[in-house]
């Protein structure tokens, strides 16, 4: 059964591909290619110095993501730090060894995703803008919104209780 963490990671980058593609067709010349803390533009780009950029950084961080699952596997057991040595014992053992790299990639699925939905946003803010700044709100709430989901994420990962050893 394939995981629904890569699932929806195919789907946020098919979301970044459409915010892309509309960009490259809807869009003029040149597009914002830095915004300041106040959402005035600070800098104006070609609008293919933009799209090609942003369009292999989507690219790369969707593969990337998607590559845990046959990467992981291959990571030697000293390489894998965990927090004690308990924790390490019981996923490295290779009995364990497969859901440790089951957990872990689904996990990097799961940022992958937040990370390519971002960059979609951003491209599709970026698109639209014709004046020489953009409401802040376009700007800091998907900002806030990746921030808080991938920091909130990693603490449960790390204080969640995902990679606790089971007690026997």
């Amino acid at each position: 059964m394939k995981a629904m963490s890569r699932t929806v990671l195919w789907l946020a980058f098919g979301i970044f591909a459409i915010a892309w593609m509309w960009v490259a067709a809807t869009a003029g010349d040149e597009i914002p290619g830095q915004f300041g803390s106040s959402g005035a533009v600070t800098r104006w780009d070609s609008k293919w110095s933009f799209l090609g950029p942003i369009g292999g950084i989507g690219i790369g961080f969707t593969l990337a993501a998607a590559a845990a699952r046959v990467l992981i596997p291959r990571v030697p057991r000293h390489a894998i730090n965990l927090p004690n040595q308990n924790a390490h014992r019981y996923w490295t053992d290779p009995v364990n060894r497969a859901e440790f790299d089951r957990r872990i990639s689904e996990d990097l699925e799961w940022l992958g995703t937040a990370t390519v939905l971002l960059l979609a946003a951003m491209t599709a803010v970026a698109g639209t803008v014709t004046a020489d700044s953009v409401s802040v709100w376009l700007l800091a709430v998907p900002t806030a919104l990746y921030l808080i989901g991938v920091l909130g994420y990693c603490g449960s990962m790390i204080w969640g209780g995902r990679y606790r050893v089971p007690q026997r």
